[in-house]
């Protein structure tokens, strides 16, 4: 399963009450369609930490960087990438 999977299948299991469903696009506005508020983006952040050993720093939690499945799925390859 690469990252992206991960991601998804993280958002499917812990915000489909929040509204979040398989159709969802990769580049849809997760804020916008009020999928991630501030407590569930602290469960992402959690997420992110334990599944990939990836933590944002304070001037990284932004919409841009944890908006999208896309920008999930990049802001988590950088990380990684910027820790080998």
């Amino acid at each position: 399963m690469d990252i992206k999977e991960k991601v998804r299948a993280f958002m499917l299991q812990e915000f489909k009450e929040s509204g979040f469903h398989i159709d969802i696009g990769d580049d849809e506005s997760l804020i916008e369609s009020d999928v991630l508020d501030s407590l569930s983006i602290l469960k992402l952040i959690s997420f992110m930490d334990e599944q990939f050993n990836v933590f944002p720093d304070e001037d990284e939690l932004n919409p841009e960087r944890l908006g999208t499945i896309n920008s999930i799925t990049a802001f988590i390859e950088k990380k990684l990438a910027l820790s080998q």
